[in-house]
Formats: structure tokens, sequence, C-alpha cells
């Protein structure tokens, strides 16, 4: 009996006492995986991004001429709709893809979309021969198809639809526009910054101008500033012309004693009024 409660209370006394000797061991973090924190945003742009890559990697790939594909084979290509809309509108204004880089100037299509495509891009290449033999012909079909546009009264949209006016040059011609006061012939077009002799050519049916809605200059009312704005006007010509209405009223005689140059003062004439 002595001996069992020597051992009952051996074991009592390793159980209290024995976890109070021990240390506990250096408690090592290894390999645990790291969590990124990222914002609602860039979460938000994570995802778009995974689909993005989603929806480009489930297109079917195949060889297509951008110049001819439909809207329904560019979805499959893996296109969004907006993007595949955006091209046939681009066709359809008269753009034509001559280079494979030209499938960039698509808004949507990045460059990552653009090198999964690239080696699938067949642009059927048509000869300026062939071009030219059939000019009279194009040139029918441009009446038919592009409606005519007025410069003196069109905006920026109206502009855009011309087909080889972009929004930079709809941009100039409205600028230049509005500092001459109106065009009196298309051929004024040449005088906008860029706008060159081919441009011209190939616009030419598509525009009309309306004279009648030319604003003119009045050299005996007008302001130094008004008068100095118009392009076929000089600082030093608009100077003279000040001081010669000091003297007493200018008329298309004695203007001509200041503009001695008779092809800019037959340029000039029609913009002014006595």
């Amino acid at each position: 009996m002595l001996v069992l409660c020597f051992i009952c209370t051996a074991l009592f006394t390793v159980r209290i006492v024995y976890p109070y000797f021990i240390s506990p061991g250096e408690i090592v973090v290894k390999d645990l995986p790291l969590i990124e924190h990222r914002t609602d945003s860039a979460a938000r742009n994570l995802q778009n991004h995974r689909k993005e890559n989603y929806s480009y990697s489930k297109g079917k790939l195949f060889a297509f001429d951008p110049n001819s594909i439909s809207k329904n084979q560019l979805l499959e290509l893996g296109l969004k709709e907006k993007t595949a809309g955006i091209l046939i509108k681009f066709r359809e204004k008269g753009f034509r893809f001559r280079k494979k880089e030209d499938l960039k100037k698509v808004f949507g299509i990045s460059d990552k979309l653009y090198a999964r495509l690239e080696p699938y891009i067949v642009i059927e290449n048509k000869s300026r021969e062939s071009h030219n033999d059939n000019s009279h012909t194009f040139e029918k079909k441009t009446q038919k198809i592009f409606k005519i546009v007025e410069l003196n009264s069109a905006d920026s949209l109206q502009l855009l639809e011309i087909n080889g006016i972009g929004p930079g040059f709809a941009k100039r011609i409205l600028k230049y526009r509005s500092m001459l006061g109106g065009f009196i012939h298309p051929e004024q077009l040449k005088e906008v910054y860029g706008f060159t002799q081919e441009m011209y050519e190939k616009i030419k049916l598509q525009i009309t101008v309306n004279s009648s809605h030319v604003q003119k200059l009045d050299l005996n009312k007008n302001d130094f500033k008004v008068i100095n704005k118009h392009p076929y006007l000089s600082y030093e010509l608009t100077k003279d012309i000040c001081n010669k209405r000091r003297k007493g009223t200018i008329n298309e005689d004695n203007l001509k004693e200041i503009i001695t140059d008779e092809a800019a003062y037959k340029k000039l004439l029609p913009y002014l009024e006595f």
C-alpha cells in the first residue's frame, strides 16, 4: 500500500511540475505563401486583365484579310464586339489596310492581341496600275457612296465623314476656316498646314463650297487685331491699311497702293467689303 502511494505521488509530481521545466522550441516560419494586399481598383484591374487574356485565348485562329473579313469572323478570332464594330466602320469610311501594322490603328487592338493575330494576317495587294486603269470608275463610285460635304457650314463630325479626313485635319480645317472667314473655293484646303495635293485629289469629289457663308472684312471699320488675323494680310500690310484709313476712306482702288502684288490683291478682294 505504501509503495502504491509512492508511485501515485511520483506520477502526480511529474504531471504538475514537468511542464515548467520545458522551454518551448523556436517557431520557424518556412515556405508559407505570401498574401499580396491589393486595393479594390487593383483587384478589378487584375480581374479585367484575366478576362481579357481569356477572351484572347478562346478565339479561333485562322488566316484573314482585314480588308474583307466579316464582323462574325472577327468575333471568332476573339475580338470584342465593340472592337470588331470599329474595324468594320473604318472600312466603310474607305480606310484600307495596306500593311499588317495598320491593324494597330483600330481602337481596342492591343499590342498583345496584335502579336497573337499578326502571323495570320494576309493582305491582298492591289497594283497601282490596276488602280489607275479604273480611276474613272472609282470617281463615279465615290460620288455615289460618299455624300457631299459643304466646307463652310460643316462641323467636325461632318468633316470626318469625308474619306481621307481624320480628327487632326478636321481640327486644322475648322481653325483655318475661322481665320479666313470661310472658303471661297475648295482648293483653299491646300493652304491648310500639311494638306497635300494628293490629299486634295482624293477628296475633291466629296466637298463643295458655298461662298455666301464667307464673313467679310471691313477695312474701314474693323480694328487692327481683326484685320491682322486674316491669313492673307501680314502685320506690315495691316499697319499700312490702318495708317491709310486715318487719312481717308479705303476703297478698291487706293487699296492697290498698299497691296502692290496683283495676285495677292485679287486673292484678298473676295474677303473685303467697302
